[in-house]
C-alpha cells in the first residue's frame, strides 16, 4: 500500500444535490478524501457567497465524518483577472468567502486556477504577458491574505492556458509572495502539449526539485494524445506513467493528497487498484 491520500472530486460521481449520497458513493468505492467543488456537486442548491453559512458547513462536516469522508481540498474556481473589474471584484470575494467556509467545513485548502484577460477562459497568448502575470500575482496576493486570516492554504494550480503556465512562472510566483498559507497543486497534465508529454516525469520531478516545499496536493490525470490535443481520461486508459510519478510523491511528499482527476464514478476501484 502506498504512503499516498488518494482522494477524488466530487463531481466526479454521478450523484447530485445529496450529500449524504455523495458520501455514501464516494466510500462505497475505496475514497476518504474528496476534492469538493460546490457548484458542482450540489447544482440545485444556491452556493455563491452569500449563501454559504456555517449551518451548511456543519451539515457537509457531520454528514461526511459520518462515513469516514473528509474534504482534502475546497474548490473555488474563479477568473482572477477578469478584464470587468466589477466582476473581478465579486469573483475574489467570493473565493475569500470560500476561504472562511473551509475554516468552517474543516478544509485545509481552497484550490483555483489562475484564469484568463478575456471574459470566458480559453486559450490566448495574451495570458502570456507581463502585465496578465503582475495581475494574476496581485490578485494572488489578496487571497493568500484571507488564507492568513483563517489559516487556510491557497492553493494554486497552474494550466498551459492560464498566465500561471509553466514552472518558472510558478517559482517566481512563490518567491514574490512569500507565506506558509500559498501552495502549489501541480497537475503534470495541466502543463503539457502532444510535443512535451513525452517528458512528464521529468517536469514532475524539476517541480519538486525547484519548489517541492509548496506543493500541497497534485491532480494525476491520465490522459491521450489525438488531434494534436491533450485529451483526459480514466487512469489506467491512457498513457500517463502514474507508478513513476507517484514514485516521486510518495518519496517527497509522504501521505500527500493526490486527487485522480477525470476518472469517472464506475472506474474509480479498478484506478484505486492501479495506483495502490
Amino acid at each position: 500500500m502506498r504512503k499516498i491520500t488518494f482522494g477524488m472530486r466530487g463531481h466526479d460521481y454521478e450523484i447530485k444535490n445529496d450529500i449524504n449520497g455523495l458520501a455514501e458513493k464516494m466510500v462505497a468505492t475505496g475514497i476518504h478524501t474528496v476534492q469538493l467543488a460546490l457548484p458542482f456537486s450540489f447544482p440545485a442548491w444556491p452556493t455563491d457567497s452569500a449563501n454559504l453559512n456555517p449551518g451548511f458547513a456543519q451539515e457537509i462536516k457531520t454528514t461526511f465524518a459520518k462515513y469516514d469522508l473528509s474534504i482534502g481540498i475546497l474548490s473555488c474556481y474563479i477568473n482572477m483577472i477578469h478584464p470587468d473589474l466589477a466582476i473581478r471584484e465579486k469573483l475574489l470575494q467570493k473565493f475569500e468567502a470560500y476561504v472562511q467556509f473551509a475554516h468552517q467545513v474543516g478544509a485545509s485548502i481552497v484550490a483555483s486556477e489562475t484564469g484568463c484577460v478575456l471574459p470566458e477562459i480559453q486559450y490566448t497568448e495574451e495570458n502570456f504577458t507581463e502585465e496578465a502575470f503582475q495581475e494574476m500575482a496581485q490578485s494572488v496576493k489578496r487571497l493568500v491574505k484571507a488564507g492568513e486570516t483563517f489559516g487556510v492554504t491557497i492553493g494554486i494550480e497552474a494550466g498551459i492556458n492560464h498566465p500561471l503556465h509553466n514552472l518558472e512562472k510558478i517559482k517566481r510566483l512563490l518567491e514574490m509572495i512569500d507565506s506558509p498559507y500559498l501552495g502549489i497543486i501541480l497537475d503534470a497534465t495541466n502543463l503539457i502539449t502532444v510535443d512535451t508529454a513525452e517528458n512528464q516525469v521529468e517536469l514532475v520531478q524539476q517541480a519538486f526539485q525547484v519548489f517541492g516545499e509548496k506543493i500541497v496536493a497534485i491532480h494525476l490525470k491520465d490522459y491521450t494524445l489525438q488531434d494534436k490535443k491533450v485529451i483526459p481520461t480514466n487512469m489506467g486508459y491512457g498513457q500517463i506513467d502514474y507508478q513513476a510519478i507517484l514514485d516521486i510523491v510518495e518519496y517527497n511528499k509522504p501521505f500527500c493528497y493526490v486527487i485522480m482527476e477525470e476518472t469517472k464514478e464506475p472506474f474509480v476501484k479498478e484506478a484505486l487498484k492501479l495506483v495502490e
